[in-house]
């Protein structure tokens, strides 16, 4: 069985912590139920309540107190961590990324041609785009509503360390879902598709000194049979592209949430749309939750 880490976290991680390790077990299986006990009953006195049941003026007053749990966070945009403090220029970038300078210099051309106005785009000139001023960063925090609810929200942490190893391992550079389109042009995939980050950076503005734009650089995959599920497995394949749009950079903001796929061969992968019911229901149901806003330069103090 296969589960996402926010889930981990909420069922077992936090359990650990209040118990007294001790028999743990028993003491994390009821550590959550009691919590989802109180979770359900909460839900089904609101419900009592919109419907116009006679309710005890302690449940009433207990409702109409201020909320108790985790609220919307100060900051609900995505959020750029984990600076490095050996980078700064795109040269250096390619070194840690292990992303070759020539694909970096061309699609930052190609970035900057679609996505910047004329009067802020930037330099076309490889030996000029090679010492562009940027800051280079590891972990993104994307906030995605949680599911049913209005007012919380889970965060996703995708990590990036390009060619660098994390913790004293492997390197780890994390498959993210990618704003690719609007409709449903990708079938269960609806506007996304899945990519590897490669590398988070904050672009300066060398016409302005105090903008910058946070971009990621993903290598993209593309969908197998116009991203409709098999019929065996009910999963969307999803293959390598080995085009001129397999390397992209885009806006962070088109980051739209983790993704998880399950390796089938060298080439292909399965996504995992079941790993929760959020992505359950974007996949199965057309239920989706855009995130992000537009992107923009951004004012830096």
């Amino acid at each position: 069985m296969e589960f996402g880490e926010i889930a981990h976290k909420e069922q077992i991680k936090d359990g650990w912590r209040r118990s007294n390790k001790n028999d743990a077990g028993c003491q994390i299986m009821h550590s959550y139920s009691g919590q989802h006990t109180i979770q359900m009953t909460l839900l089904n006195i609101v419900s009592l309540r919109r419907r116009g049941a006679n309710l005890s003026p302690d449940v009433r007053q207990h409702l109409a107190s201020p909320r108790r749990a985790v609220t919307v966070p100060v900051v609900s945009r995505r959020i750029l961590q984990g600076r490095r403090d050996d980078v700064s220029n795109v040269l250096d970038s390619s070194k840690v990324s292990g992303v070759s300078l020539r694909s970096i210099c061309l699609e930052l051309i190609r970035y900057s041609r679609h996505n910047l106005p004329i009067e802020r785009q930037l330099p076309e000139h490889h030996a000029i785009l090679q010492s562009l001023r940027l800051e280079l960063l590891t972990q993104l925090e994307i906030p995605l509503v949680a599911f049913q609810e209005s007012n919380l929200y889970d965060i996703h942490r995708a990590r990036c360390t390009g060619a660098l190893h994390f913790r004293h391992q492997g390197s780890r550079n994390d498959w993210v879902q990618v704003q690719a389109g609007s409709g449903e042009i990708y079938g269960a995939l609806r506007w996304r598709l899945p990519g590897k980050l490669m590398a988070l950076f904050k672009i300066r503005d060398f016409t302005c000194e105090n903008a910058v734009r946070r971009v990621a650089a993903v290598r993209m995959l593309s969908a197998v049979n116009s991203g409709f599920p098999s019929d065996i497995d009910g999963l969307v394949l999803v293959q390598m592209r080995e085009d001129a749009r397999e390397f992209k950079i885009v806006d962070i903001v088109r980051i739209h949430s983790l993704a998880y796929l399950i390796p089938k061969g060298e080439q292909h992968s399965l996504v995992n749309s079941r790993i929760d019911l959020r992505m359950f229901n974007e996949a199965y149901s057309g239920i989706g939750i855009r995130g992000g806003g537009e992107p923009g330069w951004e004012c830096v103090f």
